[in-house]
């Protein structure tokens, strides 16, 4: 039976440690997705992170 892995909205990336800041626009950062996979480089979010952790996260299905 093959499990389901679905958004976890009760937390973000923030101290993942496959994250990765980098500058957007002037003093605006943004924020990618550095761990290994098909979305490796996703933004996920700009000026501040997403208010979930994305289904497709390669460290959701280990937590």
């Amino acid at each position: 039976m093959k499990r389901t892995v679905k958004a976890d909205y009760s937390r973000t990336c923030e101290g993942c440690r496959f994250l990765v800041t980098e500058p957007w626009l002037k003093d605006v950062p943004s924020f990618r997705c550095g761990a290994d996979g098909r979305c490796k480089g996703y933004i996920v979010g700009i000026e501040r992170l997403l208010p979930y952790i994305p289904a497709w996260c390669p460290q959701m299905g280990q937590n």
